[in-house]
C-alpha cells in the first residue's frame, strides 16, 4: 500500500479529488469539492493511501473543520477508509501520517473533531471541548500535543 501527501496544485490533486468525490460518505463529496476550488492554505494538505492505484482512505489537514470559528487549528480532518480495509487500522495511520506533517509545518498541537468515543483516544487525543457543527451536531472536540 502505497501513501501520498498532496499539497493543492499537485499534478494528483483533481485525479484523488474525483476519486475522493465518488466515495460512498458524503463528506468526501464536499472536500473533493473543496480540492477543486483550490480553496486550500500553502501547509493543508490530503493524504491518500492506495493499493494498486485503488483508493484505499485519505484525510486532509486544514484549518478549519466542520466546526467553523472554533478557536482552535489546525485540524485532521476528513478521515476514511474504505469498507473493505476496514479494521486495519489504516485511519490510525492517516492520522500518524498528517500528525508528522503537521510537526514538519512546526505545528505542536493538532485537533480532531468527531462523533465517535474511543478512535482517537487510542492515539493519545483528550476530549477538550463540544461544539456544534455545520449541520447541527453535537460534535467532540479533541486535542493532542504533537511533541
Amino acid at each position: 500500500m502505497e501513501q501520498d501527501i498532496l499539497a493543492d496544485r499537485d499534478p494528483k490533486w483533481h485525479h484523488f479529488a474525483k476519486l475522493i468525490g465518488a466515495v460512498s460518505w458524503p463528506a468526501g463529496k464536499y472536500l473533493a469539492n473543496e480540492m477543486i476550488a483550490h480553496r486550500f492554505l500553502d501547509w493543508e494538505r490530503v493524504i491518500v493511501l492506495v493499493d494498486s492505484d485503488k483508493l484505499v482512505g485519505f484525510c486532509a489537514i486544514v484549518k478549519e473543520d466542520i466546526v467553523k470559528a472554533s478557536g482552535y487549528s489546525p485540524f485532521i480532518g476528513y478521515v476514511f477508509v474504505d469498507e473493505a480495509y476496514r479494521g486495519q487500522h489504516l485511519s490510525q495511520r492517516l492520522v500518524t501520517i498528517a500528525e508528522d506533517q503537521l510537526t514538519q509545518v512546526g505545528f505542536l498541537k493538532a485537533y480532531i473533531v468527531t462523533k465517535h468515543i474511543g478512535l482517537y483516544e487510542k492515539l493519545g487525543y483528550q476530549q477538550i471541548d463540544t461544539s456544534i457543527d455545520q449541520m447541527g451536531r453535537k460534535m467532540r472536540i479533541l486535542e493532542k500535543e504533537l511533541v
